[in-house]
């Protein structure tokens, strides 16, 4: 068998044992001095949903839903912060794209490889045919010699598929180690989103295959623990802005994200808006404010945090006053998008993240780019891997200080 865009295995207890610092609130009382940090009203529910959970008062995850541009697709920022909350609380697994759904996936703590006739599509552009839910991706394929392979050090206890179904829509084949397969139908009566829970004993290897006898369109799927604790879902697209939403199935979304039922949702993206000179603030800020009014409906118990623009810099131009060292500037709109991402934030009820403090100053990209150890790609935009793991740290801290500074008071 020939595989396609192999992911590389991370050992997840390895991985969570050198990132993990001391988090786990009940630690904090022994301490001499509580921390400080700025009160955080508008994550009250989620710290509410947190105090449940540990406590034992509740019996299902807290579910943590992500979506943005590459800083969230590539998986070190989020494995930072996926990985002290579930040390910290339980771990209930996470969602993923459907199979390999773009090059260089690698999420922490899995392997996965597709093989045979899949063709893959990405909602990045506006107007590509086809549906799309929240993971902006689709695998489709009608040839029982296409596969998906998953190899985890996780234990999986439930596979949650998003597919979309229709009338004359195909079966999968799904394998659970070295169980026999399990047939499982997206057929329904009319086109729509079909959700398929298959239960598993502690596997480590799924495997999935279209039956053939019909088409078959992947949107999405989990691998849960089948146990409380935390699941964080996090879907990222390179080049993604803001409007990549619009692109994506209206009904198909509304019905994951009900059916998700996210204690708290982060919004990650501004990066390439603010790479756009020709930006319409006043229209940004209208398209921001709705899709937050529009998850409020969707999910009323989720609080929402807005994770504002990282600095980058773009070669300058001639005449250019910004310049960030050898040549290069900040792009004129990306500290006015990120003061507007704020503004909106403030006014629709949600939590804010200035993506820029992480870096410490203006042209700070310059510093991280050029640093020992450099933390930043020479493109001036992207997070090398332990560059998103301090931003994964410092977004931890923003989300999570008040929350470890009220435990430690009590």
């Amino acid at each position: 068998m020939t595989l396609r865009r192999a992911s590389r295995l991370t050992s997840w207890r390895g991985f969570a044992a050198l990132l993990l610092l001391p988090v786990l609130v009940s630690a904090c009382a022994a301490a001499p001095n509580c921390p400080q940090a700025a009160p955080q009203p508008d994550l009250a529910r989620f710290y509410a949903s947190l105090d449940e959970l540990k406590s034992g008062a509740r019996k299902t995850p807290v579910t943590v839903l992500h979506i943005g541009d590459s800083h969230i697709a590539l998986d070190h920022m989020t494995g930072v912060l996926r990985a002290r909350w579930q040390a910290a609380f339980g771990d209930a697994g996470r969602g993923l794209p459907p199979g390999v759904a773009y090059p260089y996936y690698s999420p922490q703590g899995y392997t996965v490889a597709m093989s045979g006739p899949w063709a893959v599509a990405s909602s990045l552009k506006a107007g590509v045919a086809g549906p799309f839910g929240l993971q902006g991706f689709r695998v489709s394929s009608a040839s029982a010699g296409a596969e998906i392979a998953l190899q985890t050090g996780h234990d999986v206890g439930m596979v949650e598929i998003d597919a979309m179904g229709g009338p004359t829509s195909g079966s999968l084949l799904l394998k659970l180690d070295g169980a026999a397969p399990l047939r499982l139908s997206t057929r329904a009566s009319s086109p729509g989103l079909v959700r398929l829970h298959a239960p598993a004993a502690a596997a480590h290897r799924v495997l999935l295959t279209p039956l053939g006898d019909g088409p078959v369109t992947l949107l999405g799927w989990a691998m849960l623990t089948g146990k409380p604790g935390i699941r964080y879902d996090s879907y990222g697209i390179s080049g993604a802005t803001l409007d990549v939403v619009s692109h994506w199935d209206a009904a198909i979304v509304d019905e994951q994200i009900r059916a998700l039922a996210p204690d708290l949702i982060m919004l990650g993206y501004g990066t390439n808006e603010g790479f756009n000179d020709r930006l319409d603030l006043g229209a940004y800020a209208a398209r921001l404010e709705a899709l937050i009014v529009r998850l409020k409906r969707l999910a009323p118990n989720a609080s929402i945090a807005v994770l504002g623009s990282f600095d980058g810099a773009r070669r300058a131009k001639p005449g250019a006053v910004k310049i960030c060292g050898d040549g290069w500037m900040t792009p004129p709109k990306l500290g006015p998008l990120r003061e507007t991402q704020k503004q909106v934030a403030e006014r629709a009820g949600a939590t804010f993240f200035d993506g820029s403090r992480v870096m410490g100053q203006a042209c700070g990209i310059e510093q991280w780019v050029n640093g020992t150890p450099p933390l930043a790609w020479p493109d001036h935009v992207h997070l090398r891997p332990e560059g998103s793991r301090r931003a994964g740290a410092a977004l931890w801290a923003e989300l999570m200080g008040a929350y470890e500074a009220r435990a430690c008071a009590r």
